[in-house]
């Protein structure tokens, strides 16, 4: 492990390379292995960095970061002492140290996590214990792993679930290495062509299929292919001292690292745009800056695809809103943005529907339904509609007509989808009316007028009946019928 003691903060704000989305919120999380501090820092004027609040107690010599977005932890390597790993939630409750049982720790540093795989990983070197330990994440223990065919001293790692690989860095070899994560297929990356001097961290950027590693006495960064070679050195334009671990936001090509120097005026954490343009600062606060180390980004929840309502489109029917897809961590770049939670709104004809907040809801008016689902995480969050209206529509059919002679009446059944009114008039026909009808409902039928004079003197009577059906929050959908009225004469 390097000497327990970084460029200064870059401040230069142009506006031309680094534009997030203006939702998006982003927070910076470093170990400071100096204070025995774990601290976080927003971007500029999206608030204030701190010190998470943390038992001291649980936080010694920290040198190595990861976040759990969707569980809303980070963990932090205690290299001092024996060696453990730290967690907490990411406002700094719920702190402990996690189960290792069976896992080594010598010269520890580093910390790579794979929420998918269960495990976190850290580097071991010296005293003839150099491997790869790992932990799970369940607190059952953990173990290590020993590649073969490969330079294996690693003081930092990265891990790749997708590709099925974890990277590690070796800085008294000056060499970058990958194994398969069950530490098969070991070998050292053809890094010809890139700067690398005592290298000090290592993150992955698969956007462009690249491997970056930070040159603790190079004050310099190197970057390798995947699968090595295209070597090469990105130009920040920035002063570099000492870097000690690297994190990349992959979709605005952002560097951050650790600066370590001799001083505490040089002790600052690092930020680059890859394009060598322009840097974004980040609103420090009263955040420590000591021995600022192997920093994690954490961003607000970024879509994937858009929720959806489902469901079948009539009154009454429950009616469910999906929550889309989200993108997932990019846990090899120390880049996350899984949402940790989930809330919905649901909103008829463009209007929230008071108290419709669980993901399902009975739709009883008819209507233009969507839907808003706000992911969160302990960065931030993001409110995202369902793009499509879903319509609820009423729907009318008359049933079986009967009639009463003796009355000289006609009761029609009609059936209607949700609940309304419904109403029977025309010509000849008495107004009915029924206020609150659901499913199958009875309306009578009775003449008026001179239809009822004929139907008394004759016994038949022919009517025209419009019969309306006015569903809950809709417009009223009328239907006409044609009925011979018929009633005994009188002896």
């Amino acid at each position: 492990m390097r000497r327990i003691p970084t460029c200064a903060l870059a401040v230069v704000l142009l506006g031309l390379c680094f534009a997030p989305t203006a939702s998006a919120r982003l927070v910076v999380f470093w170990s400071n292995a100096l204070a025995n501090k774990i601290s976080s820092a927003p971007l500029i004027e999206q608030g204030n960095g701190a010190d998470l609040p943390i038992d001291p107690a649980l936080v010694y010599a920290p040198y190595g970061t990861a976040i759990d977005a969707a569980a809303g932890r980070i963990y932090w390597m205690n290299s001092g002492g024996i060696g453990s790993i730290g967690s907490a939630n990411l406002d700094g409750s719920g702190a402990g140290l996690l189960n290792t049982g069976g896992a080594p720790f010598s010269n520890p540093s580093g910390l790579a996590i794979d929420p998918g795989g269960g495990r976190i990983y850290w580097g071991n070197r010296g005293g003839g214990s150099d491997s790869i330990g790992y932990a799970n994440l369940d607190g059952s223990g953990g173990g290590a792993l020993k590649p073969t065919g490969a330079t294996l001293e690693p003081n930092a790692v990265a891990v790749d679930p997708s590709g099925g690989r974890i990277y590690w860095s070796n800085p008294a070899a000056n060499k970058i290495s990958y194994a398969n994560l069950d530490g098969s297929n070991a070998h050292d990356l053809d890094t010809s062509g890139a700067p690398i001097d005592s290298p000090e961290g290592v993150a992955v950027d698969l956007s462009k299929n690249r491997v970056y590693w930070a040159n603790d006495q190079g004050d310099s960064f190197g970057y390798a292919g995947v699968d090595g070679g295209g070597g090469g050195e990105p130009q920040l334009n920035l002063a570099v001292t000492e870097p000690a671990g690297v994190a990349i936001d992959p979709l605005s090509q952002v560097l951050y690292w650790g600066n370590w120097g001799s001083t505490e005026d040089f002790q600052r954490l690092g930020v680059g745009n890859l394009a060598g343009c322009c840097t974004i600062p980040l609103s420090l606060g009263s955040a420590t800056q000591a021995g600022p180390a192997f920093p994690a980004v954490l961003r607000s929840p970024m879509m994937d695809e858009y929720p959806k309502v489902e469901g079948q489109h009539k009154p009454g029917s429950t009616l469910t809103c999906t929550a889309g897809r989200w993108k997932g961590d990019q846990v090899e770049s120390f880049y996350y943005r899984a949402p940790q939670s989930f809330s919905y709104q649901w909103l008829r004809n463009l209007k929230p529907v008071p108290g419709a907040t669980p993901p399902t809801m009975v739709a009883t008016k008819v209507g233009a339904y969507t839907c808003e689902v706000t992911a969160s995480n302990a960065a931030g969050s993001d409110r995202v509609p369902s793009p499509v209206d879903f319509s609820v529509n009423a729907k009318v059919a008359f049933k079986k007509t009967t009639f009463n002679r003796k009355k000289g009446t006609a009761t029609v059944r009609v059936a209607v989808a949700g609940a309304g009114r419904l109403d029977a008039y025309g010509k000849g026909v008495a107004n009915a009316s029924l206020k609150r009808v659901s499913g199958t409902a009875e309306v009578v039928i009775r003449s008026s007028g001179k239809a009822r004079i004929k139907l008394r003197n004759t016994g038949k009577a022919k009517v025209r009946a419009t019969i309306a059906y006015t569903p809950e929050g809709g417009k009223a959908i009328k239907r006409r019928k044609t009925i011979v009225l018929k009633k005994k004469p009188r002896r």
